[in-house]
């Protein structure tokens, strides 16, 4: 059971990684930063996990880092 959920997960983040839309596309406002309501367009995107410096914005390496 437990490798059919680690399975799901990783198909998951590979859909995901696909899928996503490129920074400057989230990046409403160009400012250089995703914000949590800029990060609300993108289904799937878990915000918190992603905010590493939990500044409550996204750099584009913090965006990018599990869609490479």
């Amino acid at each position: 059971m437990t490798k059919y959920c680690l399975l799901l997960l990783g198909i998951t983040g590979v859909a995901f990684a696909q899928d996503t839309p490129a920074f400057e596309e989230v990046d409403a406002n160009s400012d250089g930063q995703i914000s949590q309501e800029e990060a609300a367009a993108v289904e799937g995107l878990d915000f918190a996990a992603r905010d590493a410096d939990q500044d409550g914005s996204l750099s584009r390496e913090e965006y990018e880092a599990e869609t490479e």
